[in-house]
């Protein structure tokens, strides 16, 4: 059965994209997995935008936005696992998670929040990104481990913010994004010294897999977030020590500032919970340009495919293509991914979620026409954002996508 995908349009005649041909969807159903647009202060009609110069009017409407389209997929708001939110701005945060937290009430996702260079467009202040799982049995829903409230944190001490550590639903886990925080929320370990900001992260993750019933084995994806290119070769090293016999896809930016100055670093985990054989994963080149360390250019659990971010690194990752060139960059990467798709038995059609980061907004005039030739007729869910740098400096363009091989 094909993935159901609502809301299918194109942004030829949207508010903030016209005349771009990107077709996409604002919600794709595939299987137990709702896939959400990043949501805005857009209207979801594409007509207009509510809140400018208002970051907090604009995540009332994104909020709203969020619960018509979950429920429109068939799922509930309490089915919300992950939201990641994105602002402009350090002080929008005050603004904006007091909202998410009146319309979360009871939810507890785990989250994970960054300040990024730009949004889509000058009006944007905030976009929240989340990934809802319909539940196997509806009347347990799903497990949530550690609960706790960011008032009275390290974090965000003022702010009523119930949330979760962990989420086991179904077979995926989902994890807070880690800092060099301690699991109660209350202790900073690291300040000044990124390294051990990852290594704490690090001892979280285990221990938070351990809740759900897993093991850093089970772990397929991860996300990192760094302040400061220059600290990638000391963050790195405790990677490696960590996650070189997995081998995950890894996906990594720099940005402009996370939830607190004293944080460096910070790490998003996917994971699925094997059932019997291990992932199916294939490994990138030894000597490929994106890793210091064994990582994988894809990961297969079950139905599901993680793919390492794509730019203009060819896939023998040994060259680059593009460089000065954001369309060109974006072309190589969109080669390699359904090369990647492909040979893990699937197509372009199964791509359910695309996040594309640039180093400048200016960049979307030149990336998005490429990116809208290759997934013509799929209509995936996106999120656009810019970000201080990316891995290498010669980067302008790194999209990370999400399958569900039908």
């Amino acid at each position: 059965m094909h993935h159901r995908r609502i809301r299918a349009g194109n942004s030829k005649t949207s508010y903030h994209a016209p005349g771009v041909y990107f077709d996409s969807s604002k919600a794709v159903v595939a299987g137990d997995q709702v896939f959400v647009v990043g949501c805005t202060g857009l209207e979801l009609d594409g007509s207009g935008f509510v809140g400018q110069g208002d970051p907090a009017a604009q995540a009332e409407a994104a909020m709203a936005s969020l619960r018509t389209l979950v429920e429109e997929a068939g799922a509930r708001l309490e089915d919300v696992c992950l939201i990641n939110t994105f602002t402009t701005r350090h002080e929008y945060r005050a603004l904006i998670y007091p909202v998410i937290g009146r319309h979360l009430q009871g939810v507890n996702p785990v989250s994970t929040g960054v300040v990024v260079a730009d949004l889509a467009a000058p009006y944007l202040d905030f976009e929240i990104d989340a990934w809802v799982v319909i539940p196997r049995d509806r009347e347990e829903g799903h497990e949530r481990f550690r609960l706790t409230n960011a008032r009275g944190g390290f974090l965000m001490p003022n702010i009523d913010y119930p949330n979760a550590r962990v989420i086991k639903a179904n077979d995926h886990l989902f994890l807070q994004g880690q800092t060099g925080m301690s699991l109660d929320g209350r202790r900073f370990d690291g300040a000044g010294d990124p390294a051990r900001q990852a290594e704490v992260a690090m001892q979280n993750v285990h221990t938070l897999l351990a809740d759900a019933g897993a093991s850093i084995k089970d772990v397929c994806k991860i996300t990192t977030y760094l302040t400061d290119a220059a600290d990638t070769p000391r963050i790195d090293a405790v990677l490696a020590e960590h996650l070189s016999a997995v081998r995950p896809v890894v996906t990594s930016t720099i940005v402009k500032d996370l939830a607190r100055p004293e944080l460096n670093f910070e790490i998003d985990i996917h994971a699925i919970r094997r059932t019997g054989a291990d992932h199916e994963r294939r490994p990138l080149a030894d000597d490929c340009l994106l890793a210091a360390w064994p990582q994988s250019r894809s990961v297969r659990a079950g139905k599901f495919l993680f793919i390492q971010g794509q730019s203009g690194v060819a896939l023998d990752g040994g060259g680059f293509s593009g460089k000065g060139d954001p369309g060109m960059q974006t072309e190589q990467a969109m080669q390699n991914v359904r090369v990647v798709v492909e040979e893990a038995g699937g197509s372009l059609e199964d791509i359910c979620k695309i996040t594309t980061n640039l180093t400048d907004v200016a960049y979307r005039s030149a990336v998005y026409p490429v990116l809208g030739e290759h997934l013509r007729g799929v209509h995936p869910v996106s999120t656009g954002l810019v970000m201080k740098a990316l891995p290498r400096p010669e980067m302008d363009v790194l999209v990370d996508i999400f399958a569900v091989i039908d």
